[in-house]
């Protein structure tokens, strides 16, 4: 049971909920198409950075409307990508004249509402591109990265992002280190179910996991993910990644902690040596134990852009 006066009201009232909780920070978008929230006093001459997406249950979009990570956020109703025009009118709103870019995970909806925004603000003479993100290594197996979906990594491509913005890129700057990100980026699921089975790649859609095996340890855990996930990244002989665990909504604080050093000593014995790190709940549409494990292959310009961005109540 959702504590909530109702569906169709939560997420609208979770907004007004955030503006009361940091007075001053933020402000909510005028617009009768969806939902949207931006930070006041942003910096001027910078390409703006916006993440959208359905409407979910932990930070991902509203939270992640944070200095370090995006300078607003657009999310649709439960499970629902966002309007086209609030996308439009929030990129309108913001935009310092040095362009916008949108973030959003790769999922049909997300793409096609995007995609109109972009024709929308080119009529307008507004400078804007899009980077689609594609990190879950299980969705459309045996196809290209570009049409897999997005999952919780998207949050390391909004930090790149956001700080080639900050040290003032152009806006196809800003787009290149974003889709770099991509490129370099892998997530996985991996779900523990109450029978004792560990499943591998499960989609929050019901697609079936590519692996199912009996739960044993979080050492196992970590090594089915990380070694997936080390294949994919090969290509890039990668020498030093960013490690991120997203809790997924039974995980607790200690089991995720606990993950957490698994994949570093795992990741240290292969010769990986982890830049950073960071663990929380940011995008918990499984309601089950289990997390998703993203690695960033980082190289030199990525490093000099990454760093923990910390929201009211996380860290990623």
């Amino acid at each position: 049971m959702w504590i909530w006066n109702s569906e169709e009201t939560a997420l609208r009232e979770a907004l007004e909920g955030i503006l009361y909780a940091e007075p001053g920070i933020y402000e909510k978008l005028d617009t009768k198409y969806g939902c949207g929230l931006f930070r006041k006093h942003l910096p001027e001459d910078q390409v703006r950075v916006i993440v959208d997406g359905g409407g979910g249950y932990g930070p991902m979009w509203a939270g992640f409307a944070r200095q370090g990570l995006a300078d607003a956020a657009v999310h649709g109703e439960f499970n629902c990508a966002p309007n086209a025009y609030v996308l439009y009118e929030m990129a309108k709103t913001i935009d310092a004249g040095k362009g916008v870019l949108f973030l959003c995970n790769h999922f049909m909806g997300d793409y096609l509402n995007n995609d109109m925004a972009l024709e929308l603000l080119e009529h307008e003479g507004i400078r804007a591109r899009a980077c689609y993100i594609s990190d879950d290594v299980c969705s459309c197996i045996g196809e290209e990265k570009e049409a897999r979906g997005g999952l919780h990594g998207i949050a390391q491509v909004a930090k790149l992002a956001s700080a080639a913005a900050a040290q003032g890129d152009s806006l196809e700057e800003v787009w290149r280190l974003a889709e770099k990100g991509n490129e370099r980026l892998r997530s996985v699921t991996m779900k523990v179910e109450e029978e004792g089975k560990l499943l591998v790649g499960p989609g929050f859609s019901g697609e079936p996991p590519v692996e199912s095996v009996p739960f044993e340890s979080a050492d196992q855990l970590v090594s089915l993910a990380v070694d997936r996930l080390l294949a994919e990244l090969e290509p890039y002989g990668p020498k030093e990644v960013f490690l991120c665990i997203n809790r997924l909504r039974r995980m607790c604080f200690t089991e995720g902690f606990v993950v957490l050093r698994a994949a570093v000593r795992y990741l240290q014995k292969k010769g990986i040596a982890v830049y950073g790190s960071s663990v929380g709940t940011y995008f918990d549409v499984f309601d089950s134990n289990g997390c998703m494990i993203s690695l960033l292959a980082v190289d030199e310009e990525m490093k000099a852009c990454l760093g923990n961005a910390s929201g009211y109540d996380f860290t990623v």
